[in-house]
């Protein structure tokens, strides 16, 4: 998966973005783009275990924001690790989203790119 999904995403720098949504019930995130040259108009993570932002959050707002980078880490588990007296779940995320003036970390099992389906 990792060498078709990767120069796809690769492409996509400084992509201004029309729409973000985060969809808990449906364990997606979505990104819809605005004009871009690399034909790529919408970008779906399913099966959203975990995401964390890094630095601060994403204004609500996303008129001015652009995706600057998306990276796929190539690594994805959910691994229960013992502790003294409970396991805790321990989440690694694969994808890496670098917005203007943060990042977000996602685990997801696929990612689809204009209605094709990447299962990472």
């Amino acid at each position: 998966m990792n060498s078709k999904v990767t120069p796809l995403l690769s492409d996509l720098s400084n992509m201004p973005i029309d729409r973000f949504q985060i969809d808990t019930k449906n364990d997606t995130i979505k990104l819809n783009f605005t004009e871009n040259s690399n034909k790529i108009d919408e970008i779906v993570f399913n099966e959203v275990t975990s995401f964390y932002y890094l630095d601060h959050d994403l204004e609500e707002d996303t008129e001015n924001t652009s995706l600057n980078n998306i990276m796929y880490c190539g690594m994805q588990s959910t691994d229960l690790i013992d502790t003294e007296d409970e396991n805790v779940a321990v989440s690694i995320p694969n994808f890496v989203l670098e917005f203007n003036d943060s990042n977000i970390f996602i685990e997801a099992n696929s990612i689809v790119i204009n209605n094709q389906e990447f299962v990472v």
